[in-house]
């Protein structure tokens, strides 16, 4: 009797284990997290668009997502969960790697998802489109940091919502800053006409003391327009100028990034600055400078108190070290007492790097102090240290240097900030019903031209349809609870990146939606 009730058990195990399929459980995951990467002539070194492409690679993404090295998130989600964040559940790292131990079997492709198509522009028509001259990478044995400048001088200042900078070649260019150089005698253009080649190099910054950081790119990044009542300012007669990382390698290919600038439409917003308020200069840095003997860990700490007369309402945040950085730990402490998390990368990644979004603004008190903490490993036990045997590390721009630098994009506090909603999960996903069930919404075609479609799995059951889009707006409501399917037009709503929701009393459904024209 034992016998045939283990037999049972592990028969069903095994019914549980081939219950995972390529086409029914695991390429919508792959599809959402992995191909904005994993994709020809992309960053990631092979593509996953395909059941052959996720089944020929089936042991190393077992590997790589149950030692948590892939979707690459630093941040810890358990102590902050950001928008957009690009990680995996436990249940989905469970659904790959029982699929995988069952064999990676395909089910059905004929039912599959389409893979998605490359999203180029996430958010319609641009106002300003501006594209580098073409490049040819010489990043043969080391990183390259080029920097383009790209001429713009209004006649007077703008504000943007966003700037979407678009790769010309995803397969060598790992990251983008763009700065805005508000000299009045163009610094970065008379740097780069010292050179011969297009751009100049330039690590850390763009070799002009007063530039601006605006945005950045890294792969899998998703690209959004800030709220309308905030803006970046485009000062009038400035520059903008792009500093792209060409990686090791990159040799002999062409390159040719260009940005998108999108206007914001509020003729007096409020100005959003990107500074590093957190940095490696004393006083700041207070137990500097940086210098970190070889064969030694070392740690260093940075404060800075808002000041008497400011409130702050803090949008994102962005770490930056180099490649000797282990760990870095960014909070506040307010005057009362409490603890404000920020930020926490138990295990820093040079390699990887990106801003955060919170959910909500994160409002910051008059008083309050940021901190941040950093430990850097110059031992032969770090695989990422540029000198063998290690060398002695200090302060510098240089890739064998190192830096201690928190990026915030904030705004002065206005009532109301704390409510700001940044990540429109947010907007459905209900706090008060812990017993509420949350599924996924089969929509296709997916990419999608013209139309969605999909069947109401709740008809006759009152459910209203949303679909918001990835900057918190909603663009489309629907009381669809007399419909037993559903056709949707996508024609009115701008190429991009969608999230679509129906609710029922007791039911979630989602699928994120790509738009295509």
């Amino acid at each position: 009797m034992r016998k045939q009730l283990i037999l049972i058990l592990l028969l069903f195990i095994g019914a549980k284990l081939l219950g995972q399929t390529w086409a029914d459980n695991v390429a919508p995951i792959i599809f959402s997290k992995c191909v904005s990467c994993h994709r020809p002539n992309s960053i990631a070194p092979f593509s996953l668009l395909t059941y052959t492409d996720a089944f020929n690679n089936k042991n190393s993404i077992s590997t790589a997502i149950t030692a948590k090295h892939m979707p690459p998130w630093p941040p810890d989600d358990n102590y902050v969960h950001y928008t957009d964040a690009r990680i995996l559940t436990t249940a989905q790292i469970s659904t790959i790697v029982n699929w995988v131990n069952a064999g990676a079997p395909s089910g059905n492709l004929s039912m599959a998802p389409a893979p998605p198509a490359p999203v180029t522009n996430q958010l319609g028509i641009a106002d300003v489109v501006l594209r580098m001259p073409n490049y040819t990478s010489t990043a043969a044995t080391g990183d390259i940091y080029q920097c383009f400048v790209l001429p713009l001088r209004l006649g007077a200042e703008k504000y943007i919502s966003a700037a979407e900078i678009i790769p010309g070649n995803n397969s060598i260019v790992h990251h983008v800053l763009l700065y805005q150089d508000t000299t009045a005698n163009h610094a970065a253009q008379q740097l780069d006409i010292a050179t011969p080649e297009p751009g100049y190099t330039s690590f850390g910054g763009i070799g002009v003391n007063s530039a601006v950081l605006l945005d950045a790119w890294v792969p899998g990044n998703v690209v959004r327009k800030s709220p309308v009542q905030f803006g970046r300012k485009i000062f009038a007669n400035s520059d903008l100028v792009m500093q792209i990382h060409y990686p090791a390698g990159s040799n002999g290919i062409l390159d040719s990034t260009k940005v998108r600038l999108y206007y914001n439409s509020n003729p007096t917003p409020r100005v959003l600055r990107i500074e590093p308020i957190l940095n490696h200069f004393a006083p700041t840095l207070i137990n500097g400078p940086i210098n970190i003997p070889p064969n030694t860990t070392r740690t260093y700490d940075e404060e800075f108190v808002i000041p008497v007369f400011f409130k702050a309402s803090i949008l994102s945040v962005a770490p930056h070290m180099h490649l000797i950085g282990d760990k870095i730990k960014v909070w506040g402490n307010k005057i009362n007492g409490d603890t404000i998390r920020m930020i926490d990368i138990p295990n820093w990644d040079f390699h990887w790097q990106g801003s955060y979004y919170f959910q909500k603004p994160v409002v910051v008190d008059p008083l309050t102090t940021l901190k941040a903490k950093a430990t850097y490993d110059n031992t032969t036990t770090n695989p990422q240290n540029p000198n063998n045997p290690p060398q002695t590390i200090t302060l510098g721009e240089a890739t064998t240097n190192e830096m201690m630098l928190v990026y915030f994009a904030f705004t002065a506090y206005q009532t109301g900030d704390e409510n700001i909603i940044l990540d429109s999960s947010l907007l459905v996903t209900p706090t008060s019903n812990l017993n509420i069930i949350i599924k996924q919404l089969k929509v296709f075609p997916n990419p999608a031209q013209s139309y969605i479609q999909f069947e109401n799995p709740k008809q006759h059951k009152k459910g209203m349809l949303t679909i918001w889009s990835l900057d918190g707006r909603k663009v489309h409501e629907e009381d669809i609870s007399h419909l037993h399917f559903v056709n949707i037009s996508t024609h009115r709503l701008p190429a991009g990146v969608y999230n679509i929701y129906l609710r029922t009393v007791d039911e979630i459904y989602s699928d994120k939606i790509i738009v295509q024209h």
